[in-house]
């Protein structure tokens, strides 16, 4: 019925060929319209599950603190030149940033540090752990204050010491250095020339403006809003470097720009250039495989105008439903072309051979569309419903391609179905009037076609090592790797990337962390469970498995240590009364040549500092403007809720113990990060992919039994299937390629490719299963030819993936070259070799065919 159906369409189509040449050609005009609406979206979290705890925890963050991404502006110092002019370039670009609608807060300068340090040294005691508390008091004892003064005058301090005078000035005693101490582990652990009062690198040829955006870089139109208004504001001032500079100026600053928002950007430059190189590339290799096959220029546009229908169609269907592609999504067009190509190939090899054979034109075409066109139909539905399968995975991405590649490859069987049969009518008619004879068509098949005569003739030995080679590789296939890492995902050697990792190096550390998130109903219980946190970090980091760790707990002592602190003042409040110390210190400047008034607000701020009574909360340090913009890294309030932030810098090998710090802190606390959401997905990806793989698997033996009513011929659509799976994970090994969040699901797809090389030969067989063995072996070869080519216009088409950009499109494609190569490879071996056993069982011969 199917084939009686395929035969009255390719018939239809053939003597109407020109109105439907023009249906063609106005719905390639009207699929136009939503194709130029499609956009692509770069992000990583839309391709995750969103209900995913994780991944829940970590959007949850995001929208809370605005963004956990940074983007860096390096300013490179020419070598040899002061840092000084370079500093005004600073104070002219930060303001500038900061203003943008799109920044939130801009880091560049250590800010008022005579403000900053005097407010912290009100509370000096309080802030102060035991030891520096002990130290305090030696300094404090009468002989300890001399000491000190002494120190001061060997320093060569006087009041013309511009530079160190206000801060000793504020800090007689010397407890500024140990905060400062602490200032800098609250910015992340930075090294950074103090003495320049901005963050500029200990080598002063490298000065950075920390921007933290008002949005997360996943969004990749604000991202590239972003980097365009700071590129302006760049320009603007350095426009204006011979005003900033004086008189005869240095060289200006080169201005660079790193960090996520700018891979995120790249990143949508590179989807796009991706999709344009992968159709064009896949486009033209299968059409130049086309040529060397059939030997004719004319047979490209059998090939090309079908499939270039099809994809318009099925590129206009992703713009009506999606809008937006995913980066897995984005090479699903080139996918397409891999697939379809082999319904053309299948169904033109029939037509060359029915011509060779004698047929005219409408017997050829009846003939290609009522035998390989039913076996186009069987291949795409079974090849639509394992890319169906991925739909009953969790991640939005895998699914968005499923859905795409499915409706797509339907959309192009049909479009090979219907135009086809037109195109050759065209072609035939144009050929015999102009030449005044048939053309001459032929299909080559490079040798491989050898392939099934050998197998054919020698089924047993062809058989055994088959099998032999399937076990061994079997037992290699166990030591397939899976890559965890999200990062890998990218595309390497990006800018974002290198002048993140080179601020990295200047500047002593890394600005990517895994993040304990902190929940408290009060203040006062945030700042606790924060300690704790922070408490079990250092513990990792004293075992080497974290590199660092910055909190809150680096500004606030925890209300215990402080009500500890507090105690403290009053068990020594005899030798923290201001009146003696400023009697002390006074008397002691004075023989040292010293003038006392000078450090009359250091002494006054140390007065302050034992007359404390209160502790410290969260909103003193809110209150203060610098202190409250160091704060704003660490804590956010919604609501009647707070929730503080513990950074753990470490990489994937921290994160295990990480989690299992979370879990001893109990409720309130939870882990998140990249590399914490790669392991926590992990297990679920390949729960995913084995539920995709068998459901996939099913729906395609279902329909191949439907087709064939014979459960015997349905097993033997699936062994170049089964066992080609198997001989792509021992490849992958060997050649040391890992499988990663995507490539995983390769498997599911190799269902759907694979599967239609064993459809094509079981077909043919059954057609002619009861001629002699010579006649069989004809007829496979023949189909053995095609699947050949179908397969290595496969392997072309899925090269062009395999040129992404993008690892995970990248992956993609090399894995299903591999499984293209392997299922096909076993179907033209295994298959006639099987084939060959049942005639000779047929005929009760064991003998070798000839023919």
């Amino acid at each position: 019925m199917i084939g009686a159906a395929l035969r009255r369409l390719a018939g239809l189509a053939s003597r109407r060929r020109g109105t439907v040449f023009a249906a063609a050609l106005l719905l390639s005009l009207v699929a136009l319209v939503p194709i130029r609406q499609l956009r692509f979206d770069t992000g990583i979290l839309s391709l995750l599950p969103q209900d995913d705890p994780a991944v829940t925890t970590f959007r949850d963050t995001l929208e809370l603190f605005g963004s956990l991404d940074l983007l860096f502006v390096v300013v490179r110092i020419p070598a040899e030149e002061p840092v000084e002019p370079y500093l005004d370039f600073l104070d002219e670009l930060g303001p500038r940033l900061e203003a943008l609608p799109e920044v939130d807060s801009v880091e560049y300068s250590l800010g008022d540090a005579d403000q900053l340090v005097a407010d912290f040294l009100s509370r000096a005691f309080l802030l102060l752990d035991d030891d520096s508390r002990d130290a305090a008091l030696a300094r404090l004892t009468d002989a300890g204050i001399r000491r000190r003064v002494q120190e001061l005058r060997r320093r060569g301090l006087t009041p013309q010491s511009l530079v160190a005078r206000s801060l000793f000035e504020l800090d007689p005693l010397g407890l500024a250095e140990l905060l400062l101490a602490n200032l800098a582990e609250s910015r992340g652990a930075l090294r950074v020339d103090w003495s320049s009062g901005y963050l500029v690198s200990e080598d002063r040829r490298m000065a950075l403006l920390i921007v933290r955006p008002e949005r997360p870089a996943m969004e990749s139109e604000f991202a590239g809003r972003l980097l365009a208004e700071v590129d302006a504001a760049a320009d603007e001032v350095l426009a204006r470097w011979p005003a900033l500079a004086g008189p005869d100026p240095p060289p200006p600053p080169v201005v660079d720009l790193g960090g996520t928002y700018v891979t995120v950007v790249d990143d949508a430059e590179n989807i796009t250039r991706d999709v344009v190189t992968s159709v064009g590339t896949a486009m033209l290799g299968v059409l130049v495989l086309f040529v060397l096959t059939f030997r004719r220029i004319g047979v490209v546009g059998y090939a090309f105008l079908p499939l270039f229908f099809g994809l318009l169609l099925a590129l206009a269907l992703a713009g009506l439903l999606f809008g937006d592609l995913s980066a897995a999504s984005s090479g699903f067009a080139a996918l397409l072309l891999g697939l379809a190509i082999d319904f053309v190939i299948v169904s033109y090899g029939r037509y060359v051979e029915e011509r060779r054979a004698g047929a005219d034109l409408t017997s050829a075409v009846a003939a290609m569309a009522g035998t390989s066109g039913r076996a186009v139909v069987t291949g795409a539905l079974t090849t639509a419903a394992t890319f169906f399968a991925l739909g009953v995975t969790d991640f939005p991405g895998l699914r968005q391609m499923g859905t795409l590649s499915g409706l797509g490859i339907l959309i192009l069987a049909a479009a090979v179905l219907v135009l086809l049969p037109p195109i050759l009518a065209w072609s035939d008619h144009r050929h015999t009037r102009v030449r005044e004879q048939a053309p001459d068509l032929r299909l080559h098949a490079f040798g491989l076609g050898h392939l099934v005569t050998f197998s054919f003739r020698r089924p047993v030995l062809v058989l055994t090592l088959g099998a032999a080679v399937t076990l061994v590789a079997g037992a290699a296939a166990t030591r397939l790797h899976f890559e965890t890492d999200f990062r890998q995902l990218r595309p390497p050697g990006s800018r974002g990337v290198a002048v993140q990792a080179e601020v990295g190096r200047a500047f002593g550390t890394g600005f990517e962390s895994m993040l304990i998130v902190v929940r408290g109903e009060t203040d006062e219980e945030l700042l606790e469970r924060v300690h704790r946190a922070a408490d079990g970090a250092r513990e990792l980091v004293a075992r080497g498995l974290l590199s660092g760790s910055d909190s809150l707990a680096t500004l606030l002592p925890a209300p215990r240590e402080q009500a500890a602190a507090l105690q403290w003042v009053k068990d020594h409040s005899e030798l923290l009364d201001g009146e003696r110390v400023r009697r002390v210190f006074s008397a002691a400047a004075r023989e040292e040549g010293l003038r006392p008034e000078a450090f009359a607000r250091g002494l006054d701020l140390l007065a302050a500092a034992a007359a404390v009574d209160r502790p410290i909360g969260i909103g003193d340090l809110a209150s203060n403007s610098q202190a409250e913009k160091m704060l704003r890294r660490y804590v956010r309030h919604d609501g009647d809720r707070s929730t503080a932030l513990v950074y753990l810098r470490g990489d994937d090998r921290a994160v295990r113990e990480a989690q299992e710090l979370v879990a001893r802190l109990g409720p309130g606390f939870e882990l998140t990060g990249g590399n914490v959401l790669g392991e926590g997905l992990r297990r679920r990806i390949f729960r995913d992919a084995i539920v995709a793989s068998v459901v996939g698997s099913l729906a395609v033996a279902l329909l191949l039994y439907l087709e064939y009513r014979r459960l015997g011929d349905t097993l033997l659509s699936l062994v170049p299937l089964a066992i080609g799976i198997v001989w792509m994970f021992a490849t992958m090994v060997a050649l040391g390629i890992s499988l990663n969040f995507f490539s995983i699901f390769v498997s599911t797809m190799i269902i759907g490719i694979g599967v239609d090389y064993g459809i094509h030969l079981v077909h043919r067989y059954r057609e002619h299963a009861g001629e002699p063995p010579g006649e069989v072996l004809f007829y496979l070869r023949e189909t053995g030819r095609a699947v050949v080519l179908a397969a290595l216009s496969t392997t072309v088409g899925f090269g062009s993936l395999a040129l992404s950009h993008f690892p995970a499109v990248r992956s993609l494609g090399v894995v299903a070259i591999l499984g293209s190569l392997a299922t096909s490879l076993v179907a033209i071996t295994f298959l006639p070799a099987i084939f060959a056993l049942k005639c000779r069982r047929r005929d009760g011969s064991s003998g070798r065919v000839t023919g």
